[in-house]
């Protein structure tokens, strides 16, 4: 699996919030690895150890039998563990509530895996180690989830989702593909749905064509983040294998934006790399994001701008997709109501054109800032707010990020571009102000020279290399806009997404700053 660091010093927050921006909301295709981190709940090898221990061999005894296979493994385990649970006395209450339940050797383990992660749940709460961590996964602007574990740690993040478990489900269910989680292997709320041995993975893959259509609409309309996998992890390597197949080969390099496996690594510096997974049929382009910890990754899933709740978003879908289905209101009134408060009864009217701002002043990242100046879009945001809240806590003060548009639109400034008198800004405005008077007040600004005939004569590595230069050479701001816009994708490299929004605080001095008279 050769690899090709693309940013060994950026950070995921830099790289997660640039590149999701233009993308559908992503969804999180969820291991093992996330629910030992946060409720201390095994792997699959480390539950299958938890249970060889009440039989009277050792777990190494039935993965040598099984030459290693982890389903072969579980069956051996089931067949064993089956004459344990009727007679130890510690399954006494078991065998008196689910005696009847149990329909063949499997059936025993699986009820006694469900108990164990269903008890793990009950009353969970993160640790305060994780605590911050947790809540800001809680708080993750996600299209739904994918998981293969059997607890329902998920259901704890997101409490408004709806659960779908296994294929049996999905095969006579409406799914909508938002605020909803997908059990793919079962759930400990039915211990029947576990798919744990042998027996259950032959079937599932006899019957997963459904499952697997659904997947792929998944990976090819949104970003899919892995936390939790390895890339060699058989269950992500079987997909992959499906999508691969799925795609005929040809089309699988296009994949490459949408899937981002996060790689936890506690000794590790934050770092992105390009990873080509080899698989049978041929291979896969992703990248693997190395992060210490998930700080970074929750917070830039947590700034994607999202016009309504998902939860809300996915009953409006919903409706729609009966009232089609049907083609019968049924007389059902229009309901007035608070969106958030809204019952699973309401009814809804569309109304276009309406402009609304609903995302959170201080959760504004600077590529929003960018953006709305370049604008794509112009987010229609309050100055006054985002001068007064958003550059008072949320970047660091040596970022490079536009504050002049808001300055200006938010009637901070006199007619010379001096701050007035009387207003109070955060004090990093004062800091980025002498900054940019620094680096770009005394500039030549010649007219009559595009920003076009700078970039073909002194070429793009000088452009991103000397943003202040620029000046000199051209006051073309919208040549400028257009250029920035045309290569957004420089924001997912460390050293060019600060090129990059040094250009983009250039364009905000050349639009908004002081006029240009008082410039040159």
């Amino acid at each position: 699996m050769p690899e090709d660091t693309l940013c060994s010093m950026g950070t995921a927050y830099d790289f997660l919030s640039s590149h999701l921006k233009t993308m559908a909301a992503p969804y999180l295709f969820i291991g093992s690895g996330i629910s030992r981190r946060y409720a201390d709940l095994p792997d699959w090898e480390g539950l299958l150890r938890h249970f060889a221990a009440f039989t009277s061999h050792p777990y190494e005894y039935y993965r040598g039998l099984a030459s290693g296979d982890l389903p072969k493994t579980a069956s051996l385990l089931a067949n064993e563990f089956y004459s344990v649970w009727w007679s130890d006395k510690r399954f006494s209450d078991s065998r008196d509530r689910y005696g009847t339940e149990v329909t063949d050797p499997s059936s025993a383990l699986k009820i006694e895996v469900a108990r164990y992660f269903e008890e793990a749940i009950e009353g969970f709460k993160p640790t305060a180690e994780y605590a911050s961590e947790f809540s800001l996964l809680q708080s993750a602007n996600v299209e739904g989830v994918i998981t293969t574990n059997f607890d329902r740690l998920m259901s704890v993040v997101y409490p408004d989702y709806t659960v779908f478990t296994g294929q049996d489900e999905l095969l006579f269910a409406d799914p909508q593909g938002i605020a909803e989680i997908y059990m793919i292997h079962g759930s400990s709320q039915q211990p029947r749905s576990l798919v744990l041995t042998g027996e259950d993975y032959d079937d599932f893959q006899e019957r997963d064509a459904y499952l697997a259509a659904k997947l792929m609409t998944f990976f090819v309309e949104h970003p899919i983040v892995f936390l939790g996998y390895s890339l060699s992890d058989n269950n992500v390597l079987e997909i992959l294998r499906s999508l691969v197949k799925a795609m005929r080969g040809t089309n699988a390099s296009k994949l490459k934006e949408r899937l981002l496996f996060v790689n936890w690594d506690s000794e590790a510096s934050p770092e992105v790399r390009s990873r080509t997974v080899q698989i049978e049929g041929g291979q896969i382009e992703a990248f693997e994001i190395v992060v210490p910890d998930f700080i970074d990754v929750f917070r830039a899933l947590g700034i994607k701008e999202r016009a309504l709740p998902a939860r809300v978003l996915r009953q409006l879908k919903n409706q729609i997709y009966e009232l089609v289905k049907s083609n019968d209101p049924d007389g059902r009134l229009v309901q007035v109501s608070d969106i958030e408060s809204a019952s699973d009864q309401l009814d809804v009217v569309f109304g276009v054109g309406a402009k609304m701002t609903v995302k959170g002043i201080i959760g504004l990242s600077r590529w929003d800032l960018v953006d709305d100046v370049l604008g794509s879009p112009d987010r229609g945001l309050p100055s006054d707010q985002v001068i007064s809240e958003a550059f008072g806590s949320s970047f660091a003060s040596n970022w490079y990020v536009p504050y002049w548009k808001h300055l200006r639109q938010g009637e901070f400034l006199d007619e010379t571009g001096n701050l007035l008198p009387q207003v109070e800004v955060p004090s990093k405005i004062h800091s980025y102000i002498s900054r940019e008077t620094k680096n770009l007040g005394k500039r030549s600004l010649p007219d009559g020279v595009t920003f076009q005939d700078v970039l073909d004569r002194q070429g793009e590595d000088w452009i991103l290399g000397h943003p202040w230069s620029l000046l000199d050479e051209t006051r073309d701001g919208e040549g400028l806009r257009e250029y920035l816009n045309n290569n957004r994708s420089y924001r997912q490299q460390s050293y060019y997404l600060t090129q990059y929004a040094k250009l983009a605080v250039t364009l905000d001095w050349l639009m908004y700053g002081p006029p240009n008279e008082a410039k040159s």
